[in-house]
């Protein structure tokens, strides 16, 4: 098993919870009013963004095989996206388009490490 499995696994994980976190827990908001703090936390998008950095930023680090371009090219512009989701507010654009664009984008690039395609 290659030593960055966790990290691809960890960083699946964390672009599933950004859907959630953008799609889901508003609609739940919507019927559970007390999700709405949850919602709109501004340091949980924070926190979820610099946890999918650093997790996907480690696996070109500490493996070699992770420095192709099939795993490159989508994580980087999955991490761009989640970042200008951050800022979204500031560039008027949409939040949610943006982090559900690039949790999508980042989960690609770990899932197709893990099935072995990159």
């Amino acid at each position: 098993m290659r030593p960055t499995v966790k990290s691809d696994r960890a960083a699946t994980a964390l672009s599933a919870l950004c859907i959630l976190h953008c799609l889901a827990l508003p609609l739940l908001a919507s019927v559970l009013p007390f999700l709405s703090v949850v919602v709109e936390a501004e340091w949980l998008h924070w926190l979820f963004a610099g946890l999918a950095i650093v997790i996907s930023v480690s696996v070109p680090v500490r493996d070699a095989l992770a420095r192709k371009a099939g795993f490159l090219v989508p994580a980087t512009l999955g991490l761009a996206f989640l970042i200008a989701g951050l800022f979204a507010e500031s560039i008027n654009a949409d939040e949610t388009i943006l982090t559900v664009i690039g949790g999508v984008l980042v989960a690609f690039a770990h899932l197709r490490r893990i099935a072995g395609h990159s």
